[in-house]
């Protein structure tokens, strides 16, 4: 049986190629989009599932609830440390790392090299997270102090010849460190990303008078927990959340534990992954679908071809059962030979989709075990359904209708599944478009929208400052040059840093208080930034009382509630501060996030510890800028590591950013190969339709029926088809747009939905034209001749 099955299927392939080769190419298409959509979404959702304690490893992060909305913080203060979580029963391990805001390391040729991403560390890392040591021991790596460990990749551009172990490095020209070992770099799908630890008891060396065990206020650590197996995380959050009742200006805010496999997807409960990730889920589903029903259209379409065939075979015999079966054979082995091919040609593919996303994923297909049991069994189930309806319908032909050539009369119900095939067709493929040009506008519209500052021709650094420096002097220095157009300090920069803190203000009710970001800043932070005040006026030297002062700006006014802020005061840490002037709204974040409220308060012209030097400089100039600012730097502050780049490095660090760039790539790209899928699906569609409609044309023909209304005739159902879609396209892509993330989007553009239907509509029309123009040309007698 099998053999007379298999010669069946064979030799209709060789007789009917072009139908085979467009179900094959249509599946192999969809099942490929599939297997590379699931792979970046599985990717995205396994992240730092690689640690063996996974599962029980936590974070122990921040809400407070005094902030509008609530500010789930992702850092923690060092005290929860020592002061909450080491004494509780459920907690197996505690670590302490806290973030370097960058280090200077000083090469063998003498140059510094920056390198932003290094932690305080506790040595109970090597307890709760899964990191392989190449060099040192575990067990004492970060117990001493002025140790460090260097990953791979940082201990061979410091120690190019190997053997790092033992050896010492020089951090901000003047802090010797011993490396106490080398680890393999951290995985891409780690969220945890560290180019050196330093051991916290280096901190507390450097730090004598830091009272950063004790202190609640400062949140700015990472906390992590492991907790035992069988511990409930639930029980532990309820024990800790009134550890803030007593530590005044915080009492509203509380720890909890965030599991470590919800670090990545939504580290403060911000949703732009978890979105973004279930469009590209719903866009691999619909791509499959599509290719389903596209071979349901095609199997249906040419079925004529296969009814003579059937009929005969009724007559001698064949059961209804062995012809279902025969069909839907050729179903599953077409199916299994697109998933085949579909998997290998998604493995040889994935780096570029690796590229659209801007990331180091490795997408092998091959080395998800789970995952690629799944697509496999989906993509076979997929094949194996859209298969069944076309084997029980070509199965159930009436042999004697098909042998007179009637079978296809007033079939109303064949008629009707069509157009809900095809009109499915159309829906996914216009709605695909349409949000591939939403996603273009969104991130375009971000990329360019104004931020309310002068962010270009701006070099800023992190120098820590070793000695107390007039920064008058620093930049008198560079003014003096006609390059440089101004210069400031301040202890953060748009995009970078955030020191946060409660206010209350005139006019607030009792207990009523405002989380607030806040900047120290000098004398020329405003007019550097051409930032634009809208109230009062900027810092100045001609009023001595404005060290007591502040500067606000306008989220903040409309959160006190205030028309105006003249003779207006705020209270930070129960001291009064006047407001001297509102500055016009900017971004002191990603501009994926809404402005909150903000403070300026004036720092002395003394620059000390660690400070941000931002520097202007005039078009065109920014190389000779930098030698510039090196130059004169290194006169005035020779024992301090310093490394200027533009505040576009800034503006690009943005993951929200990296992210919809990404989303835009990765949905053009899969949106032109829905295009292909549908194309392909049409293309079949008018051929198979055509011939079955073969003789009705040339006998309209024969009964004087122009050109034109041949073409009127069999197009206008395919294009009211395409109109109907937009139905259910339009809505669709408008729900995406509302639920896509971010306090400021494009408005949506009419202009996307006609160009998306457009483009549909300008291929069908085209696939139509060329096949309906083809065979109403032609001599009526071939069609008459036909049967």
């Amino acid at each position: 049986m099998f053999k007379h099955l298999f010669t069946g299927i064979y030799r209709n392939f060789l007789r009917d190629k072009l139908s085979t080769i467009l179900n094959l190419t249509n599946l192999v298409i969809g099942f490929t989009v599939f297997t590379l959509l699931s792979l970046i979404v599985n990717y995205e959702f396994n992240y730092d599932k690689f640690n063996k304690n996974s599962d029980h490893i936590y974070k122990v992060q921040t809400r407070q609830d005094d902030s509008y909305p609530t500010n789930f913080c992702t850092y923690s203060p060092s005290a929860y440390r020592y002061h909450l979580m080491s004494d509780l029963p459920e907690v197996e391990k505690v670590l302490l790392m806290g973030e370097t805001s960058g280090q200077y390391f000083t090469l063998p040729d003498g140059n510094q090299l920056y390198d932003k991403y290094g932690y305080w560390c506790e040595n109970s890392i090597f307890d709760i997270f899964t990191i392989h040591l190449n060099e040192g021991d575990k067990n004492s790596a970060l117990t001493e102090p002025y140790t460090i460990l260097l990953s791979e990749t940082l201990s061979d551009k410091l120690f190019p010849n190997g053997n790092a172990n033992g050896k010492q490095v020089v951090v901000d020209k003047r802090i010797p460190l011993t490396v106490t070992g080398v680890y393999s770099d951290f995985k891409p799908n780690s969220t945890l990303q560290a180019s050196y630890l330093i051991s916290l008891p280096t901190y507390s060396a450097l730090n004598t008078n830091s009272d950063f065990r004790d202190n609640w206020t400062s949140i700015n650590w990472d906390n992590f927990v492991l907790l035992k197996k069988g511990a409930d995380p639930t029980l532990v959050n309820a024990k800790i959340k009134d550890a803030f009742k007593d530590v005044k200006n915080f009492e509203k805010s509380s720890p909890y534990l965030h599991p470590l496999a919800k670090w990545h997807i939504s580290p403060n409960n911000q949703s732009d992954l978890i979105i973004g990730l279930s469009i590209l889920s719903f866009a691999a589903i619909l791509i499959l679908v599509l290719s389903c029903v596209n071979y349901v259209n095609l199997s249906l379409a040419s079925s004529s071809r296969r009814a003579r065939e059937i009929g005969i075979k009724k007559v001698i015999g064949s059961s209804k059962k062995m012809l279902a079966l025969q069909f839907l054979f050729e179903t599953i082995i077409l199916t299994v030979t697109s998933v085949v091919i579909g998997l290998f040609l998604a493995q040889t593919i994935s780096p570029i989709v690796g590229q659209l996303f801007q990331t180091k994923m490795n997408l092998n297909v091959f080395s998800e075990g789970r995952l690629l049991f799944i697509v496999i069994s989906v993509s076979l189930l997929a094949g194996i359904i859209s298969g069944l309806y076309p084997s029980f319908i070509l199965s159930s032909f009436n042999p004697v209708k098909v042998l007179k050539g009637k079978f296809f009369q007033n079939s109303a119900k064949k008629i009707s599944l069509k157009k809900v095939l095809v009109t499915s067709q159309f829906s996914i493929t216009v709605f695909m478009l349409v949000v591939s040009f939403i996603l273009t506008s969104h991130v375009d519209f971000i990329l360019n929208k104004s931020l309310g500052f002068k962010s270009n021709e701006i070099l800023i650094s992190e120098i820590n400052f070793n000695e107390k420096i007039p920064f008058s002097t620093v930049r008198n220095r560079l003014l003096q040059h006609p390059e440089i157009a101004d210069a400031c300090f301040s202890s953060t920069v748009p995009f970078e840093g955030n020191i946060g803190g409660y206010v209350t203000w005139d006019g607030a009710q009792p207990e009523e208080k405002v989380m607030i970001s806040r900047n120290y800043v000098n004398y020329d932070f405003i007019p550097t930034y051409g930032l634009q005040m809208v109230y009062g006026r900027n810092f100045s030297k001609d009023h001595p009382s404005d060290k007591r002062g502040c500067i606000i700006n306008e989220t903040a006014m409309k959160a006190f509630g205030w028309s105006n802020p003249d003779e207006k005061q705020i209270y930070f840490y129960d001291r009064a501060i006047p407001v001297i002037g509102v500055v016009k709204d900017f971004h002191p974040f990603s501009v994926h996030n809404s402005i909150p409220p903000y403070l300026m308060f004036l720092n002395s012209d003394i620059a000390e510890g660690t400070q941000k030097v931002t520097v202007r400089y005039l078009h065109g100039n920014e190389q000779k800028a930098k030698e510039i600012i090196n130059s004169e730097l290194e006169t005035v502050i020779p024992n301090d590591a310093f490394e200027f780049k533009d505040f576009s490095h800034l503006f690009y660090l943005d993951d929200a950013i990296k992210f919809w760039q990404s989303m835009k790539k990765i949905f053009i790209f899969f949106s032109i190969l829905t295009i292909l899928v549908s194309s392909m699906g049409l293309l079949g569609l008018m051929i198979f339709s055509i011939q079955r409609r073969t003789k009705e044309i040339g006998v309209r023909k024969v009964m004087g029926s122009s050109v034109f209304e041949l073409y009127q005739q069999l197009s206008s159902e395919i294009l009211i088809l395409l109109v109907s879609s937009l139905v259910f396209a339009f809505p669709a892509a408008i729900y995406v747009y509302k639920t896509m993330p971010g306090s400021y989007k494009e408005p949506l553009s009419v202009i996307d939905f006609t160009v998306a239907f457009s483009i549909v509509a300008v291929i069908t029309i085209l696939t139509i034209s060329y096949h309906v123009i083809k065979i109403s040309v032609g001599n009526p007698v071939n069609a008459l001749k036909y049967e």
